[in-house]
């Protein structure tokens, strides 16, 4: 990167950094920040909040409250793997435990990302470009390829996981549930959606450099947890990001939901391989 290219970006993170610190001063900030996270946590966990919290109808995230993903998927990540490390100290073998916890992060995740990641090996698997692609992806039938994809993809949680040791299941699941899910906001960042219909339009058509620069902020929450494991997994997770969003606008035409997803669970993959080693 030239000099000049630098300068431009210190600019505009300081343009950003600035807007930020005028977002917090304001009165309403935290009720605002409250509102984003209830919408993206029940976007993507099933675990209930109070009743009095929750919106009267859900309604999708908007690309402002995307930015906070990476905190409810820290959240989610440890609070689901509480119950699967508590058994292995109970005498459940690491494996059998692993293996519990994978299938209890899908289940109380509503198999969101995990969805959208065998539909892009389904797509991939097709070898089809454009619009008969998206046709493959938006199939709801799961096809050979989607199947091998999301077996491979339990099967390499499942076999990371124990190399942590139970008693850091928690922290590992919350450091790739938060930067794993920075990969997805990377996707949105750069990805294009042309398409006129779609759950993920809006958010991809809002998600600026601003809302990315939130976003990282507030993935540095998890920063104390792991600060070597962080640094790591940020620089794979984003690289992982911005690689599916080039080949989906390649390929695809654009970045949608599935492409978000995905992001995320191969984000979350490349962590776990990082405290696994």
């Amino acid at each position: 990167m030239k000099s000049a290219d630098l300068a431009r970006l210190f600019a505009k993170i300081t343009v950003y950094a600035r807007r930020f610190a005028g977002e917090i001063a304001a009165a309403d900030f935290f009720a605002g920040l409250r509102d984003q996270f209830i919408s993206v946590w029940t976007l993507i966990t099933r675990i209930p909040l109070p009743r009095k919290l929750c919106p009267p109808k859900f309604a999708l995230p908007t690309a402002e409250a995307l930015a906070l993903m990476p905190v409810a998927g820290g959240l989610f990540g440890a609070l689901a793997t509480v119950v699967p490390a508590l058994s292995v100290r109970a005498g459940l073998p690491d494996i059998a435990a692993a293996w519990f916890a994978c299938g209890l992060y899908t289940v109380l995740g509503w198999g969101l990302h995990l969805d959208g990641w065998g539909d892009l090996w389904d797509g991939f698997g097709s070898g089809r470009r454009g619009d008969e692609l998206r046709r493959v992806m938006k199939d709801p039938r799961t096809g050979v390829f989607g199947v091998a994809g999301i077996v491979l993809a339990l099967a390499a949680k499942a076999s990371l996981l124990p190399e942590g040791g139970a008693a850091h299941w928690p922290v590992i699941c919350a450091l790739s549930g938060s930067v794993g899910r920075f990969g997805g906001t990377v996707a949105a960042r750069l990805g294009k959606y042309p398409w006129e219909n779609g759950m993920a339009r809006d958010i991809v058509r809002g998600f600026g450099g601003y809302q990315l620069f939130r976003s990282f902020v507030f993935t540095c929450v998890m920063l104390p947890l792991a600060p070597f494991a962080w640094i790591a997994g940020m620089i794979l997770s984003t690289a992982a990001g911005a690689a599916l969003a080039v080949w989906a606008n390649e390929r695809l035409g654009g970045v949608n939901g599935d492409v978000i997803g995905a992001s995320s669970v191969l984000g979350e993959l490349l962590v776990m391989a990082v405290c696994a080693l």
